[in-house]
């Protein structure tokens, strides 16, 4: 019986690890990964004191990091608007479970605020065009982001405001959409946002840090409410560097990945897909793209160099600084 017994330990221990929580990230060094090391100690020495971690991965692996004293690799942060690509891979994965047929479904098919809204091109609006920051309803990161988040609720504010454009017209980077993205999916799935996120994403690649803020209502704030270690965001940085698979599973559909790092909107040089901020990196312009978070969060993704670059922070000044950091790696690092 105790041989049994203890097979049985070994047996519910393989599938426990087999879920992606027995994952450790690998490490290596930066000359073994192509990097010269110098060049990450110059941006290291070169930090602001409010640069809270940056860890920088190639291959798969670990190459270098740094953490501010008092913080370290359990330490979680608040992600800000990382949390949008986050979002926005959940909306990919109710795709492909068919809990939504399509990004061209009116948003007022699953939210009667938009489908009852006295303005009658709100319900013109389709998940795309908040994917794409592209819907016409007024933005929320603007003089009124205070008012609009000490408001008694969220999706009531936003919908009882003239829209600025016709969905589709402009661009409007508008955190606002993405809480109403999260609204869709919390009604189309029939679970909270982080319950869902659970299932379906978190727990397949092994998140264990996560946490998420709340609207008035109960709604999840996908739009700027998630939390992580910067481990756990170079997790979802590697998900999509890797087409949405862990581990040899497709935890975000291929496709998706694809569509949300690709061009769907752009305003005065700057280019978006789905809740991701796209870019050229280094003096080879090599094409990239990164979540990024009010005070400097970002996740960098560098497909062609197989390169991730995750900060978390909390900087009120210039952050080209951060972009300036990501090129001197990518430029030199080995393609």
């Amino acid at each position: 019986m105790r041989i049994r017994f203890l097979w049985i330990t070994v047996l519910l221990s393989l599938i426990f690890c087999s879920q992606a929580f027995c994952f450790e990230w690998q490490r290596s060094s930066p000359e073994k990964s192509g990097i010269n090391a110098e060049v990450i100690k110059g941006v290291f020495s070169s930090l602001p004191s409010d640069v809270y971690s940056c860890v920088i991965i190639r291959d798969g692996k670990i190459v270098d990091e740094y953490f501010k004293d008092g913080y370290g690799p359990s330490s979680v942060f608040t992600i800000q608007s990382c949390s949008k690509s986050i979002t926005s891979a959940l909306v990919g994965i109710a795709i492909e479970q068919g809990f939504i047929k399509s990004v061209d479904d009116f948003a007022a098919d699953y939210l009667t605020q938009l489908a009852n809204s006295k303005f009658h091109e709100m319900k013109k609006i389709t998940l795309k065009h908040l994917l794409n920051h592209t819907s016409g309803l007024v933005g929320t990161d603007s003089k009124i982001w205070g008012e609009w988040r000490s408001s008694s609720n969220w999706i009531d504010f936003i919908v009882s405001r003239p829209m600025t454009s016709k969905p589709g017209a402009n661009f409007e980077y508008s955190t606002g959409n993405t809480h109403l993205l999260a609204a869709v999916l919390e009604k189309a799935t029939g679970k909270g946002l982080f319950d869902y996120a659970k299932e379906v994403l978190f727990e397949k690649i092994g998140i264990t840090s996560a946490e998420l803020g709340t609207d008035p209502q109960g709604i999840g704030d996908g739009g700027n409410g998630f939390s992580l270690t910067a481990y756990d965001m170079a997790r979802f940085g590697q998900l999509f560097l890797d087409g949405g698979k862990w581990d040899g599973v497709q935890v975000v559909p291929e496709n998706w990945v694809k569509e949300s790092t690709s061009l769907q909107a752009r305003k005065n040089g700057s280019r978006y897909g789905y809740q991701w901020w796209l870019r050229n990196y280094g003096k080879a312009g090599y094409l990239g793209y990164n979540a990024q978070g009010f005070g400097g969060e970002y996740i960098f993704v560098v497909p062609k160099l197989r390169l991730i670059v995750v900060y978390t922070s909390w900087h009120m000044g210039n952050l080209n600084s951060y972009f300036y950091n990501v090129d001197k790696i990518v430029n030199a690092t080995k393609g």
